[in-house]
């Protein structure tokens, strides 16, 4: 569990870092305005190049929330929420993957074989649960596909939780873009509260998988 906590935290303070370094100018550059002039610049090319800056996002800190919310505002809710999905999903696997292959040396350094084999249990049985509520917070959703990975949670588990997961804040982002500007404050509640029942469930599932999977 220990060890487990140390990658954990680890790569949440290091993404963490690289917001706290570059997040301003990056915010800065990719606020509303620039990002839906940049996407509507592209043309027919505006889905897929707002997709790739939500797969960049597991490397830069790229404001996810407001690159779906430009995407809806171009290219209409419905487009937008698609090519949300997309970009969300790959990005989730492009974390698994990285993980999942680049980890394989760091396995035999950090953990032993009977905690490979008891947290690839837990995410096999609960990983799941958390993959999916965690595609609607800041960091986590990083932090998981790479953890989820490097512990061998299995692919057809992990993509479905991913794939679900990552439906829900497509959706409302993208309606947030596209909508937001008449109804900002039904939009804001409905983040909030979906973002605070997110966090909740997350601590729970943790505490949860603590006591019982780790014991």
């Amino acid at each position: 569990m220990k060890r487990f906590c140390i990658l954990f935290f680890s790569l949440s303070f290091l993404i963490l870092l690289v917001f706290g370094i570059w997040g301003d100018g990056f915010e800065t550059f990719f606020n509303q305005q620039n990002t839906e002039t940049l996407l509507g610049n592209a043309s027919a090319a505006a889905g897929p190049l707002g997709a790739a800056l939500l797969v960049s996002d597991i490397f830069l800190p790229i404001p996810t929330t407001v690159v779906i919310g430009a995407m809806g505002a171009v290219l209409g809710p419905v487009a937008g929420a698609i090519w949300g999905w997309v970009g969300l999903t790959a990005a989730g696997w492009a974390g698994y993957l990285f993980a999942k292959i680049g980890g394989e040396g760091w396995k035999n350094r950090m953990i032993t074989p009977e905690e490979e084999k008891r947290f690839a249990r837990f995410f096999n049985h609960k990983g799941g649960f958390a993959v999916v509520v965690s595609r609607m917070l800041p960091i986590l959703p990083e932090v998981l596909s790479i953890v989820a990975g490097f512990y061998g949670m299995s692919p057809l588990r992990f993509g479905l939780a991913v794939t679900l997961g990552s439906l829900p804040p497509a959706i409302l982002f993208s309606w947030i873009g596209a909508s937001a500007r008449e109804a900002p404050l039904p939009a804001l509640l409905v983040i909030t509260l979906l973002t605070g029942g997110c966090w909740f469930l997350v601590l729970h599932l943790f505490k949860d998988g603590e006591s019982t999977e780790f014991n």
